[in-house]
Protein backbone atom coordinates (compact mmCIF):
# COMPACT_ATOMS: atom_id res chain seq x y z
CA UNK A 1 0.00 0.00 0.00
CA UNK A 2 3.33 2.26 0.42
CA UNK A 3 2.61 3.49 -3.15
CA UNK A 4 -0.77 4.32 -2.86
CA UNK A 5 -0.21 5.95 0.55
CA UNK A 6 2.52 8.42 -1.50
CA UNK A 7 0.03 9.55 -3.84
CA UNK A 8 -2.27 10.56 -0.81
CA UNK A 9 0.41 12.03 0.68
CA UNK A 10 1.24 14.12 -2.31
CA UNK A 11 -2.52 15.16 -2.56
CA UNK A 12 -2.67 16.66 0.69
CA UNK A 13 -2.06 19.97 2.43
CA UNK A 14 -1.57 18.22 5.36
CA UNK A 15 0.36 15.17 6.12
CA UNK A 16 0.16 11.48 6.56
CA UNK A 17 1.80 9.60 8.91
CA UNK A 18 2.08 5.39 8.90
CA UNK A 19 4.02 3.04 11.21
CA UNK A 20 7.76 4.52 11.28
CA UNK A 21 7.15 8.12 10.98
CA UNK A 22 8.22 9.55 14.04
CA UNK A 23 4.81 11.12 15.20
CA UNK A 24 2.79 8.20 14.52
CA UNK A 25 2.83 6.77 18.00
CA UNK A 26 1.50 9.89 19.82
CA UNK A 27 -0.91 10.39 17.08
CA UNK A 28 -2.80 7.08 17.23
CA UNK A 29 -2.96 7.30 20.94
CA UNK A 30 -6.67 8.49 22.44
CA UNK A 31 -7.06 9.28 26.30
CA UNK A 32 -7.49 5.92 26.58
CA UNK A 33 -4.73 3.58 27.28
CA UNK A 34 -7.51 0.80 27.17
CA UNK A 35 -7.86 1.62 23.25
CA UNK A 36 -4.39 0.24 20.99
CA UNK A 37 -4.87 0.60 17.61
CA UNK A 38 -2.55 1.07 15.00
CA UNK A 39 -3.68 2.19 11.99
CA UNK A 40 -2.33 2.32 8.63
CA UNK A 41 -2.57 5.97 7.95
CA UNK A 42 -3.40 9.07 9.84
CA UNK A 43 -4.45 11.76 7.87
CA UNK A 44 -3.96 14.98 9.19
CA UNK A 45 -5.90 17.14 7.50
CA UNK A 46 -5.55 21.27 7.69
CA UNK A 47 -8.93 21.72 5.21
CA UNK A 48 -12.41 20.77 4.05
CA UNK A 49 -10.55 19.71 0.87
CA UNK A 50 -7.97 16.93 2.96
CA UNK A 51 -10.84 16.16 4.72
CA UNK A 52 -12.76 15.31 1.29
CA UNK A 53 -9.11 13.27 -0.16
CA UNK A 54 -9.10 11.70 2.81
CA UNK A 55 -12.50 10.20 2.80
CA UNK A 56 -12.40 9.64 -0.52
CA UNK A 57 -9.36 7.76 -0.28
CA UNK A 58 -10.29 6.05 2.78
CA UNK A 59 -13.39 4.27 0.58
CA UNK A 60 -11.29 3.61 -2.45
CA UNK A 61 -8.87 1.77 -0.48
CA UNK A 62 -11.79 -0.07 1.14
CA UNK A 63 -10.30 1.20 4.49
CA UNK A 64 -12.16 1.64 8.00
CA UNK A 65 -12.56 5.25 8.64
CA UNK A 66 -12.32 6.86 12.07
CA UNK A 67 -12.53 10.58 12.96
CA UNK A 68 -10.58 12.39 15.46
CA UNK A 69 -11.65 15.66 17.28
CA UNK A 70 -10.03 15.85 20.70
CA UNK A 71 -9.54 11.97 21.37
CA UNK A 72 -11.49 11.63 24.53
CA UNK A 73 -14.35 9.21 23.42
CA UNK A 74 -13.85 6.11 26.29
CA UNK A 75 -15.00 4.07 23.70
CA UNK A 76 -11.57 4.64 21.51
CA UNK A 77 -13.95 5.54 18.00
CA UNK A 78 -10.83 7.73 16.77
CA UNK A 79 -8.37 5.13 16.35
CA UNK A 80 -8.93 2.47 14.16
CA UNK A 81 -6.71 -1.28 14.04
CA UNK A 82 -5.55 -1.42 10.24
CA UNK A 83 -7.78 1.32 8.98
CA UNK A 84 -7.53 5.26 8.30
CA UNK A 85 -8.12 7.88 10.64
CA UNK A 86 -9.12 11.45 9.42
CA UNK A 87 -7.69 13.73 12.28
CA UNK A 88 -8.92 17.16 12.43
CA UNK A 89 -6.06 17.82 15.30
CA UNK A 90 -4.60 20.52 12.73
CA UNK A 91 -7.82 22.20 12.45
CA UNK A 92 -7.99 24.40 15.54
CA UNK A 93 -8.98 27.64 14.71
CA UNK A 94 -12.12 29.37 16.94
CA UNK A 95 -12.86 32.50 15.60
CA UNK A 96 -15.30 34.99 17.64
CA UNK A 97 -17.67 37.71 16.69
CA UNK A 98 -18.57 39.73 20.07
CA UNK A 99 -21.00 41.95 18.56
CA UNK A 100 -22.67 38.79 17.48
CA UNK A 101 -22.04 36.83 20.51
CA UNK A 102 -20.97 33.98 18.28
CA UNK A 103 -17.69 31.47 17.78
CA UNK A 104 -17.10 29.24 14.21
CA UNK A 105 -15.02 26.50 15.66
CA UNK A 106 -13.19 24.09 13.37
CA UNK A 107 -13.28 20.60 13.74
CA UNK A 108 -10.38 20.02 15.96
CA UNK A 109 -10.36 22.61 18.22
CA UNK A 110 -10.43 21.53 22.01
CA UNK A 111 -12.16 23.26 24.63
CA UNK A 112 -9.03 24.72 26.08
CA UNK A 113 -8.43 26.23 22.42
CA UNK A 114 -12.41 27.47 22.44
CA UNK A 115 -12.61 29.04 25.97
CA UNK A 116 -9.45 30.45 25.61
CA UNK A 117 -10.67 32.60 22.68
CA UNK A 118 -14.11 32.96 23.92
CA UNK A 119 -13.10 34.48 27.46
CA UNK A 120 -10.77 37.39 25.87
CA UNK A 121 -14.15 39.03 24.87
CA UNK A 122 -15.83 37.73 28.40
CA UNK A 123 -17.64 34.81 26.64
CA UNK A 124 -18.67 31.31 26.66
CA UNK A 125 -20.84 28.33 26.12
CA UNK A 126 -21.55 25.78 27.73
CA UNK A 127 -19.11 22.69 27.31
CA UNK A 128 -17.40 19.74 28.87
CA UNK A 129 -15.54 20.06 31.99
CA UNK A 130 -11.57 18.75 30.71
CA UNK A 131 -10.11 21.60 28.44
CA UNK A 132 -8.39 18.67 25.96
CA UNK A 133 -11.63 17.58 25.23
CA UNK A 134 -12.81 17.93 21.02
CA UNK A 135 -15.46 20.69 21.21
CA UNK A 136 -17.19 19.39 18.16
CA UNK A 137 -17.38 15.86 19.66
CA UNK A 138 -18.85 16.94 22.71
CA UNK A 139 -21.14 19.22 20.73
CA UNK A 140 -22.91 16.32 18.53
CA UNK A 141 -23.00 13.96 21.80
CA UNK A 142 -24.97 16.59 23.67
CA UNK A 143 -22.90 17.85 26.32
CA UNK A 144 -22.85 18.40 29.59
CA UNK A 145 -20.31 20.46 31.55
CA UNK A 146 -20.10 23.31 34.39
CA UNK A 147 -22.65 25.78 32.81
CA UNK A 148 -25.27 23.11 31.96
CA UNK A 149 -27.88 24.52 34.65
CA UNK A 150 -27.54 28.31 33.10
CA UNK A 151 -27.06 27.72 29.36
CA UNK A 152 -27.91 24.84 28.66
CA UNK A 153 -26.86 21.51 27.02
CA UNK A 154 -23.61 22.27 24.36
CA UNK A 155 -25.75 21.17 21.56
CA UNK A 156 -28.88 23.43 22.46
CA UNK A 157 -26.29 26.24 21.70
CA UNK A 158 -25.46 25.17 18.26
CA UNK A 159 -26.31 27.33 15.65
CA UNK A 160 -24.82 25.46 12.37
CA UNK A 161 -22.67 23.09 11.16
CA UNK A 162 -20.78 22.58 7.79
CA UNK A 163 -19.45 19.14 7.32
CA UNK A 164 -18.06 16.41 4.52
CA UNK A 165 -19.82 13.40 3.55
CA UNK A 166 -18.39 10.38 2.75
CA UNK A 167 -19.49 11.12 -1.24
CA UNK A 168 -17.35 14.03 -0.93
CA UNK A 169 -20.26 16.91 -0.25
CA UNK A 170 -19.82 20.22 1.55
CA UNK A 171 -23.37 20.39 3.52
CA UNK A 172 -24.27 23.00 5.66
CA UNK A 173 -27.01 22.44 8.34
CA UNK A 174 -28.40 25.46 10.24
CA UNK A 175 -32.35 26.58 11.06
CA UNK A 176 -32.25 27.96 7.14
CA UNK A 177 -30.87 25.16 5.68
CA UNK A 178 -31.07 21.17 6.22
CA UNK A 179 -32.65 22.29 9.14
CA UNK A 180 -33.42 18.22 9.91
CA UNK A 181 -30.00 17.82 9.47
CA UNK A 182 -29.18 20.44 12.17
CA UNK A 183 -31.92 18.86 14.23
CA UNK A 184 -29.69 15.15 13.87
CA UNK A 185 -26.52 17.40 14.50
CA UNK A 186 -27.78 17.87 18.20
CA UNK A 187 -27.32 14.93 20.08
CA UNK A 188 -26.75 12.14 16.69
CA UNK A 189 -23.12 12.57 16.63
CA UNK A 190 -20.61 11.71 13.86
CA UNK A 191 -22.94 9.20 11.87
CA UNK A 192 -23.93 11.59 8.96
CA UNK A 193 -20.27 13.36 8.08
CA UNK A 194 -17.24 14.78 9.13
CA UNK A 195 -18.16 18.11 10.65
CA UNK A 196 -15.44 20.67 9.73
CA UNK A 197 -16.96 24.22 11.36
CA UNK A 198 -19.68 24.39 13.98
CA UNK A 199 -21.16 27.83 15.01
CA UNK A 200 -22.34 28.42 18.77
CA UNK A 201 -23.80 31.09 20.33
CA UNK A 202 -22.29 32.48 23.35
CA UNK A 203 -22.84 33.98 26.73
CA UNK A 204 -21.22 36.94 28.34
CA UNK A 205 -19.41 35.35 31.12
CA UNK A 206 -16.40 36.42 32.92
CA UNK A 207 -16.39 35.01 36.46
CA UNK A 208 -17.75 32.53 38.24
CA UNK A 209 -17.63 31.13 42.06
CA UNK A 210 -16.44 27.56 41.37
CA UNK A 211 -14.15 24.60 42.80
CA UNK A 212 -14.31 21.57 44.86
CA UNK A 213 -14.98 20.50 48.14
CA UNK A 214 -14.01 17.18 49.91
CA UNK A 215 -15.69 15.45 52.20
CA UNK A 216 -15.48 12.49 54.31
CA UNK A 217 -17.11 10.27 56.82
CA UNK A 218 -20.69 11.15 57.32
CA UNK A 219 -20.41 14.17 55.18
CA UNK A 220 -20.38 11.64 52.45
CA UNK A 221 -24.12 10.51 52.64
CA UNK A 222 -25.11 14.18 53.74
CA UNK A 223 -23.45 15.79 50.99
CA UNK A 224 -25.03 13.81 48.17
CA UNK A 225 -28.59 14.37 49.87
CA UNK A 226 -27.66 18.29 50.01
CA UNK A 227 -26.36 17.96 46.34
CA UNK A 228 -29.69 16.19 45.37
CA UNK A 229 -31.45 18.95 47.22
CA UNK A 230 -29.33 21.49 45.23
CA UNK A 231 -29.73 20.25 42.03
CA UNK A 232 -33.65 20.17 42.19
CA UNK A 233 -34.21 23.48 43.98
CA UNK A 234 -31.10 25.39 44.11
CA UNK A 235 -31.21 28.57 42.19
CA UNK A 236 -30.47 28.62 38.11
CA UNK A 237 -27.06 30.56 38.39
CA UNK A 238 -25.59 27.07 40.30
CA UNK A 239 -24.43 24.15 38.23
CA UNK A 240 -23.31 21.25 39.99
CA UNK A 241 -21.62 17.69 39.91
CA UNK A 242 -20.45 15.43 42.20
CA UNK A 243 -17.42 12.52 42.28
CA UNK A 244 -17.59 9.24 44.73
CA UNK A 245 -14.49 7.67 45.34
CA UNK A 246 -12.16 6.94 48.03
CA UNK A 247 -8.51 7.60 49.37
CA UNK A 248 -5.89 5.05 49.60
CA UNK A 249 -7.29 3.43 52.72
CA UNK A 250 -10.70 2.24 50.71
CA UNK A 251 -12.62 5.21 52.94
CA UNK A 252 -15.48 6.85 50.60
CA UNK A 253 -14.79 10.66 49.50
CA UNK A 254 -17.33 12.80 47.29
CA UNK A 255 -16.40 15.63 45.74
CA UNK A 256 -18.74 18.34 44.92
CA UNK A 257 -18.31 20.82 41.81
CA UNK A 258 -20.17 24.00 41.87
CA UNK A 259 -20.29 26.48 39.38
CA UNK A 260 -22.05 29.68 40.47
CA UNK A 261 -22.74 32.51 38.22
CA UNK A 262 -24.38 34.92 40.55
CA UNK A 263 -23.32 38.36 41.42
CA UNK A 264 -22.66 37.27 45.04
CA UNK A 265 -18.54 36.34 46.14
CA UNK A 266 -20.18 34.19 48.58
CA UNK A 267 -24.00 32.76 47.76
CA UNK A 268 -25.57 31.27 50.90
CA UNK A 269 -26.72 28.37 48.91
CA UNK A 270 -22.39 27.69 48.75
CA UNK A 271 -22.45 28.33 52.31
CA UNK A 272 -24.93 25.03 53.39
CA UNK A 273 -22.37 22.90 51.50
CA UNK A 274 -19.74 24.81 53.18
CA UNK A 275 -21.37 23.76 56.65
CA UNK A 276 -21.65 20.14 56.18
CA UNK A 277 -19.63 17.73 58.70
CA UNK A 278 -16.57 15.76 57.23
CA UNK A 279 -15.09 18.67 55.08
CA UNK A 280 -12.20 18.07 54.63
CA UNK A 281 -10.77 20.46 51.54
CA UNK A 282 -12.70 23.83 50.59
CA UNK A 283 -11.17 25.84 47.28
CA UNK A 284 -14.24 27.15 46.63
CA UNK A 285 -13.39 30.84 45.27
CA UNK A 286 -14.21 33.85 42.55
CA UNK A 287 -11.89 33.22 39.62
CA UNK A 288 -12.40 33.12 36.09
CA UNK A 289 -13.55 30.89 33.63
CA UNK A 290 -10.73 29.28 32.35
CA UNK A 291 -9.95 28.25 35.84
CA UNK A 292 -12.82 26.41 36.58
CA UNK A 293 -12.23 24.63 33.75
CA UNK A 294 -9.04 23.32 35.39
CA UNK A 295 -11.11 22.27 38.40
CA UNK A 296 -11.10 18.32 36.53
CA UNK A 297 -7.99 18.35 34.63
CA UNK A 298 -6.48 14.43 34.19
CA UNK A 299 -3.93 13.31 32.69
CA UNK A 300 -4.45 12.65 28.49
CA UNK A 301 -3.53 8.83 27.62
CA UNK A 302 -2.05 8.12 31.06
CA UNK A 303 -4.31 5.40 31.98
CA UNK A 304 -7.00 2.89 31.07
CA UNK A 305 -10.81 3.27 31.21
CA UNK A 306 -13.99 1.71 31.01
CA UNK A 307 -16.88 4.38 31.86
CA UNK A 308 -20.85 2.33 31.99
CA UNK A 309 -23.85 4.32 32.99
CA UNK A 310 -27.60 5.33 33.12
CA UNK A 311 -29.69 8.36 33.28
CA UNK A 312 -32.01 8.34 36.30
CA UNK A 313 -35.05 10.15 37.19
CA UNK A 314 -34.12 10.70 40.78
CA UNK A 315 -31.59 9.86 43.21
CA UNK A 316 -32.82 8.56 46.23
CA UNK A 317 -31.46 7.61 49.69
CA UNK A 318 -31.84 3.80 48.61
CA UNK A 319 -29.35 4.36 45.55
CA UNK A 320 -26.89 6.66 47.35
CA UNK A 321 -26.11 4.03 49.63
CA UNK A 322 -26.03 1.70 46.71
CA UNK A 323 -23.13 3.91 45.27
CA UNK A 324 -20.91 4.64 48.12
CA UNK A 325 -21.09 1.11 48.61
CA UNK A 326 -19.83 0.30 45.23
CA UNK A 327 -17.20 2.55 45.60
CA UNK A 328 -15.35 -0.03 48.22
CA UNK A 329 -16.55 -3.20 46.32
CA UNK A 330 -13.51 -3.76 43.67
CA UNK A 331 -10.86 -3.72 46.86
CA UNK A 332 -8.95 -0.90 45.36
CA UNK A 333 -9.32 2.31 44.23
CA UNK A 334 -12.02 1.82 41.25
CA UNK A 335 -11.62 5.33 39.60
CA UNK A 336 -15.05 7.18 40.48
CA UNK A 337 -18.58 7.38 39.94
CA UNK A 338 -19.76 10.53 38.12
CA UNK A 339 -23.24 11.92 38.84
CA UNK A 340 -23.94 15.25 36.65
CA UNK A 341 -27.12 17.57 37.07
CA UNK A 342 -29.17 18.10 34.13
CA UNK A 343 -31.90 20.58 36.03
CA UNK A 344 -32.33 24.44 34.46
CA UNK A 345 -31.73 25.16 31.02
CA UNK A 346 -31.92 21.64 29.84
CA UNK A 347 -35.62 21.44 30.31
CA UNK A 348 -36.46 24.87 29.29
CA UNK A 349 -35.19 23.86 25.65
CA UNK A 350 -37.96 22.69 23.34
CA UNK A 351 -37.20 18.61 23.20
CA UNK A 352 -37.91 18.94 19.50
CA UNK A 353 -35.16 20.90 18.25
CA UNK A 354 -32.57 18.11 19.59
CA UNK A 355 -32.36 13.92 18.64
CA UNK A 356 -31.39 13.47 21.94
CA UNK A 357 -33.87 11.85 24.02
CA UNK A 358 -32.71 12.07 28.21
CA UNK A 359 -34.19 16.44 28.37
CA UNK A 360 -36.01 14.98 31.10
CA UNK A 361 -33.74 12.84 33.05
CA UNK A 362 -32.46 14.55 36.23
CA UNK A 363 -28.96 12.74 36.76
CA UNK A 364 -26.44 11.01 34.76
CA UNK A 365 -24.43 8.33 36.82
CA UNK A 366 -21.38 7.10 35.11
CA UNK A 367 -19.30 4.46 36.81
CA UNK A 368 -15.90 5.50 35.57
CA UNK A 369 -13.35 2.84 36.19
CA UNK A 370 -9.86 3.95 35.93
CA UNK A 371 -6.57 1.91 35.92
CA UNK A 372 -3.42 1.30 34.92
CA UNK A 373 -2.04 -1.83 35.29
CA UNK A 374 -3.80 -4.49 32.08
CA UNK A 375 -3.92 -7.25 34.67
CA UNK A 376 -6.79 -5.17 36.39
CA UNK A 377 -9.01 -5.00 32.86
CA UNK A 378 -11.42 -7.75 33.67
CA UNK A 379 -11.88 -6.91 37.15
CA UNK A 380 -11.97 -3.47 36.75
CA UNK A 381 -14.68 -3.72 33.36
CA UNK A 382 -16.68 -5.88 35.32
CA UNK A 383 -16.96 -3.14 38.63
CA UNK A 384 -18.14 -0.87 36.23
CA UNK A 385 -20.90 -2.95 34.35
CA UNK A 386 -21.90 -4.16 37.88
CA UNK A 387 -22.08 -0.63 39.58
CA UNK A 388 -24.12 0.80 36.49
CA UNK A 389 -26.64 -2.29 36.61
CA UNK A 390 -27.05 -1.18 39.97
CA UNK A 391 -28.48 2.31 38.58
CA UNK A 392 -30.93 0.38 36.39
CA UNK A 393 -34.18 0.27 38.14
CA UNK A 394 -33.97 4.44 38.57
CA UNK A 395 -32.82 4.69 34.83
CA UNK A 396 -34.69 6.29 32.32
CA UNK A 397 -33.81 6.83 28.04
CA UNK A 398 -30.73 5.47 26.92
CA UNK A 399 -26.95 6.25 27.56
CA UNK A 400 -24.90 8.88 27.47
CA UNK A 401 -23.35 8.95 23.73
CA UNK A 402 -20.09 10.91 24.82
CA UNK A 403 -19.38 8.16 27.06
CA UNK A 404 -20.84 4.99 26.14
CA UNK A 405 -18.53 2.14 24.81
CA UNK A 406 -18.60 0.45 22.04
CA UNK A 407 -19.86 -2.56 22.92
CA UNK A 408 -23.37 -0.55 24.06
CA UNK A 409 -25.73 -2.77 22.08
CA UNK A 410 -28.02 -1.29 19.03
CA UNK A 411 -31.05 -1.09 21.65
CA UNK A 412 -29.03 1.04 24.48
CA UNK A 413 -28.46 3.38 21.21
CA UNK A 414 -31.94 3.51 20.29
CA UNK A 415 -33.47 4.18 23.77
CA UNK A 416 -30.84 7.35 24.17
CA UNK A 417 -33.02 8.95 21.18
CA UNK A 418 -36.41 7.19 21.62
CA UNK A 419 -38.03 5.22 18.66
CA UNK A 420 -39.95 7.73 16.57
CA UNK A 421 -36.46 10.31 16.70
CA UNK A 422 -34.31 6.88 16.11
CA UNK A 423 -36.15 6.57 13.08
CA UNK A 424 -35.51 10.01 11.63
CA UNK A 425 -32.02 10.08 12.49
CA UNK A 426 -32.06 6.21 10.53
CA UNK A 427 -33.41 8.46 7.45
CA UNK A 428 -30.87 10.70 7.80
CA UNK A 429 -28.22 8.40 7.98
CA UNK A 430 -29.97 6.66 4.78
CA UNK A 431 -29.65 10.15 2.91
CA UNK A 432 -25.91 11.53 3.93
CA UNK A 433 -24.36 7.90 4.45
CA UNK A 434 -26.26 5.16 2.80
CA UNK A 435 -23.46 2.81 3.08
CA UNK A 436 -22.57 3.69 7.15
CA UNK A 437 -18.72 5.01 5.94
CA UNK A 438 -19.06 6.57 9.07
CA UNK A 439 -19.61 3.63 11.73
CA UNK A 440 -16.73 4.37 14.07
CA UNK A 441 -19.56 6.05 17.04
CA UNK A 442 -22.70 5.37 18.67
CA UNK A 443 -23.86 4.04 15.06
CA UNK A 444 -27.05 4.97 13.93
CA UNK A 445 -27.33 2.54 10.89
CA UNK A 446 -29.28 3.27 7.85
CA UNK A 447 -32.55 2.38 7.65
CA UNK A 448 -33.70 -0.81 5.76
CA UNK A 449 -34.60 -0.83 2.50
CA UNK A 450 -37.80 -0.66 1.41
CA UNK A 451 -39.93 -4.42 0.24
Amino acid sequence: MAETVDEFRDSLMGDVLVEGDPDYERARLSFNLLIDRRPAAIARCVDVDDVASALAFGQAQRLEIAVRGGGHNPAGHCAVEGGLVVDLSRMREVRVDPKKQMAISQGGATWLDFDTATQAHGLVTPGGVVGSTGVTGLALGGGIGHLTAQYGLTCDNLLAAELVTPAGEIVRASEEENPELLWGLRGGGGNFGVVVRAEFCLHPLEHVVGGRLEFEGEGVAEGLRLFRKLASDGPRELSIQAQLTTDASLAPQLVVVPCYTGQSDDPEVLGQLRALPGLVTDSLRRQDFLEQQRVFDPGYGVDRNYWKGHFVGDLPDRLIDDLIARTTALGRPPGGILIESLHGAPKDVDPASAALGYRDAAFNISAMASWTDPADDEESVDWARTTAAALEPWSVSGGYANYMQADEPLDRVRAAFGPDSFALLQALKSRYDPDNVLRRNQNIPPAAEGP
